[in-house]
């Protein structure tokens, strides 16, 4: 994990953050101890006798802990290393025992080696210390990390777990990346991650469009879901009030309950943190974008047991199609109590309101160039001005305790309450390209006029034991849970015909639209309770570590409709009728197999299964069937030693069985027999090449196919392709940081995105190409060559930056995603 060679600025700054706790404790020399907590914090280790230098990077990898030292002092020197479990000061001691050198903690997660007399086993410079970092892993993984590489978790385990002994692909999206791309949306901090689909959506900006392995992914905040299930309204999350957003790949059920098969998206909050803290921005860009954001940190008191945190973003913009909106509210307080070092009560509040937008779908024969008129553009709007309009709100107020009963055992408990509301009047497309008198061409659409609302609350709570223990030579950390999520969610909608466009080509909008007559009014509300008991051992033996998991739920729903005739009319008054009520129990497991090689090399093999209850009925009226996945998944990390990165490879086989799929002998319904079948090979590489140069590429092929579906005939869907998902996906982002000359404080950064060809339809009549899109990135931080200018920086950022045009995704010939066109933002930044 060395850093031989690498700038002092980066230990500096590892200092520098942990100075509120510094402390020190040396072996050999006489100096002031650590705090009693750190001390007696054991862990695992497994260190084989062997060179100095590797050992030191390998306790540094298995204690969480930075270790800083002169490379020259180690070189030639050997050691026996530690087997068991051990607090860092043991096990620091022993690796060091009969090597003539030292060790200091500077505070509890950084330890300097130094020879006898030296002070902190530093490089003399200009009369200071400066420090050479070799290994940086004491990575918080619930917090901000330095740059794009983190190496640890809480996603893939629910515990502080490293990435590389976490047996399933997970990619994390650090703060510092999500700020230099600029992401404005959750799907656009996921453009650079493999086995992620994150543009289908194209244009729209009211939501979150995301798919992992070919299935829609379900998202978390901080551990727990974030929308009510069965919820038919939409919301996009804001990332600037993220730490972090990580991607768990594949089932992830035994930890979290029922969920969609191809794995899930957890958003990490802002925290409080113990340093005071903050920033203020400004952007401007294309679209009209007016943006300003704060972020401010730090104790509330004067001994730091009450931290703060107060995060609020506000944007005025339009969308990126025509008449739309992309405005954004959100205000995000948090506060920390701390009554002593192993205890603390976070409360995490945020209220969030959106107004964009979901335009309707585009016709397929308006947008593939088969039209005698041309292809419509990417901006066109459909709806009516006056007309279209849409707004998204959600409220959450949770908090999360822990407390660390000693140095093996603690308990954590997250809870949180949760309200969104999305209220949308949209005239939506009923057809393809129609004859219009008015152009003598196929030119016009129909549409339909459709008011929805739709409301929903959610509560979750996950509570959370977690102990760490050694039968023999064997460690284990094992961890016993009790989840309970309830949810109510509201679809209100009405639907009626409305005018027509004569020429999407050329539109004119202004048609008066009868709202007395209406085809569909839906007004139906779904309640749902999910219980859920887990267990999980992560096992470790020497290098090989075994990851066991089984859960076991049971989830309860209950559809009720609240419509009995038109409710503005006093003699028929809503009435409540119950449509369905299910029960559902469910048993799920999860085994993996890691070998961490010295190196950091780490081969991997895992099985996981998922459930996911489907609310409906067949023809019969009998219920649906929860949906059921397993998947195997074998791959191999890559931690390496002497720079900053982590390369994963991975390739997976996942089945899902009693997919509903289209009822030959009646299409308006659906039947429970399909299976649908996914492999595919996923690379990616986040590393930091050389000094002030940066690497994000991923590289992703799948194979989703339907193996197996009732439908016959026209409908017949065995042997097909899913739709929306490409065969192939690449992406590549270079990031260079000038840190030295005349031009220190320059940064220039480069993307390109291929998406590769997918079907349109699920008969797979028809194929949307591929697309090819390039991003450029430019930065530059006043500070580096002004001291006085210290803490403002400034950003340019685009986005399809030769404004290709193209189309997103179909999901059938009348139904059509466009894409993003070009956009610019620029973004002045102050921070202290």
């Amino acid at each position: 994990m060395g850093r031989l060679g690498k700038n002092n600025k980066r230990a500096g700054r590892a200092f520098a953050a942990a100075l509120l706790m510094s402390t020190a404790v040396a072996g050999g020399a006489a100096v002031a101890p650590l705090p009693a907590q750190a001390q007696s914090t054991e862990a695992s280790f497994s260190i084989a006798a062997g060179p100095l230098g590797d050992a030191l990077a390998r306790f540094g990898r298995q204690a969480g802990i930075q270790v800083t030292y002169v490379p020259s002092i180690a070189s030639a020197k050997h050691t026996s290393g530690i087997v068991g479990r051990a607090t860092p000061e043991v096990a620091i001691a022993k690796i060091l025992a009969g090597s003539g050198l030292t060790y200091t903690f500077t505070n509890p997660r950084t330890v300097a080696i130094s020879e006898p007399g030296a002070v902190g086993g530093g490089v003399t410079v200009d009369g200071a210390t400066a420090l050479q970092t070799i290994s940086v892993t004491g990575q918080n993984p619930w917090g901000p990390v330095d740059g794009f590489v983190a190496t640890r978790g809480s996603t893939g385990t629910k515990t502080d777990t490293p990435l590389l002994e976490t047996p399933q692909s997970i990619s994390v999206i650090t703060r510092d990346r999500i700020d230099r791309q600029a992401a404005n949306r959750l799907d656009e901090t996921l453009r650079y991650s493999a086995g992620v689909r994150s543009d289908y959506g194209g244009a729209v900006v009211a939501a979150d469009n995301i798919f992992i392995r070919g299935q829609f992914a379900n998202t978390y905040l901080d551990g727990l879901r974030n929308t009510p299930f069965s919820y038919f309204g939409i919301m996009a999350a804001e990332p600037y009030g993220l730490e972090r957003v990580e991607v768990l790949k594949g089932p992830v059920s035994v930890l979290y309950g029922q969920n969609q098969p191809g794995g899930m998206i957890n958003m990490i909050s802002k925290r409080p943190t113990e340093d005071a803290r903050g920033e203020a921005q400004l952007s401007l860009g294309t679209q009209s974008h007016r943006q300003a954001a704060f972020d401010v940190s730090g104790p509330l008191d004067a001994e730091g047991a009450i931290l703060g945190r107060f995060v609020g973003l506000g944007r005025l913009a339009d969308g990126n199609v025509e008449y739309t909106d992309d405005d954004r509210l959100l205000l995000a307080p948090s506060v920390t109590l701390k009554p002593d070092e192993g205890t603390y009560l976070t409360v995490l509040g945020s209220y969030q309101k959106n107004n964009a937008l979901a335009v309707t779908n585009y016709p397929w024969a308006a947008v593939n160039g088969t039209s005698p008129y041309g292809r419509m553009p990417m901006e066109r709007f459909l709806g009516e001005p006056d007309f279209d309009r849409e707004t998204q709100e959600q409220i959450n107020l949770g908090y999360e305790f822990f407390h660390e009963f000693n140095a093996d055992w603690s308990f954590k408990q997250n809870v949180r309450y949760s309200n969104f509301e999305n209220q949308e009047n949209y005239l939506a497309r009923n057809s393809g390209l129609l004859f219009s008198p008015q152009t003598g061409g196929n030119t016009a659409i129909a549409r339909n006029w459709q008011f929805r609302h739709a409301f929903g609350d959610t509560v979750g709570i996950d509570n959370q034991l977690n102990g760490k223990f050694e039968t023999g030579a064997i460690g284990h950390d094992v961890l016993f849970g009790f989840d309970y999520a309830w949810s109510r969610a509201t679809r209100d909608e009405k639907w009626g015909t409305g005018p027509r466009i004569e020429n999407i080509f050329a539109p004119t909008y202004g048609s008066p639209i009868d709202f007395s007559r209406w085809n569909t009014w839906v007004d139906a509300e779904t309640t749902t309770n999910q219980f859920g008991l887990y267990a999980q051992d992560q096992i470790e033996y020497e290098n090989w570590r075994l990851t066991l998991g089984l859960r076991h739920d049971w989830v309860s729903a209950k559809v009720d409709d609240l419509w009995n005739g038109d409710p503005g009319i006093p003699t028929n008054p809503k009435t409540a009728t119950a449509l369905q009520d299910s029960d559902w129990s469910a048993l799920t497991g999860r085994a993996g197999l890691t070998y961490v090689f010295d190196s950091g090399i780490a081969p991997y093999v895992s099985y996981s299964e998922s459930f996911n209850p489907v609310v409906g009925e067949d023809r019969f009226g009998k219920a649906f069937e929860p949906e059921k996945s397993r998947q195997y998944e074998v791959g191999v990390k890559f931690q390496p030693e002497g720079w900053d990165g982590f390369f994963t490879v991975s390739a997976f086989d996942l089945t899902r069985v009693n997919v509903t799929t289209a009822d030959p002998a009646d299409i308006t319904k659906s039947a429970q027999v399909g299976e649908v079948r996914s492999r595919g090979l996923e690379f990616e590489a986040v590393a930091e090449l050389t000094d002030g140069l940066s690497l994000i590429g991923a590289y992703t092929y799948l194979n989703s196919e339907v193996t197996k579906a009732t439908a016959e005939g026209s409908y017949a869907t065995e042997g097909k392709q899913l739709i929306r998902v490409p065969g192939h996906m690449a992406s590549l982002w270079l990031d260079y940081q000038v840190e030295a000359g005349p031009l220190e404080g320059l940064g220039v950064a480069g993307g390109v995105r291929y998406t590769g060809a997918s079907w349109g339809d699920a008969l797979n009549t028809f194929k949307v190409p591929s697309y090819t899109l390039f991003d450029a990135a430019l930065s530059y931080d006043f500070g580096k060559r002004n001291p006085e200018l210290n803490g403002l920086s400034a950003n340019l950022n685009v986005t399809n930056l030769f404004d290709k045009s193209y189309v997103a995704s179909c999901f059938f010939t009348l139904a059509c995603n466009m894409g993003e066109g070009r956009t610019v933002l620029g973004t002045l930044k102050y921070k202290w």
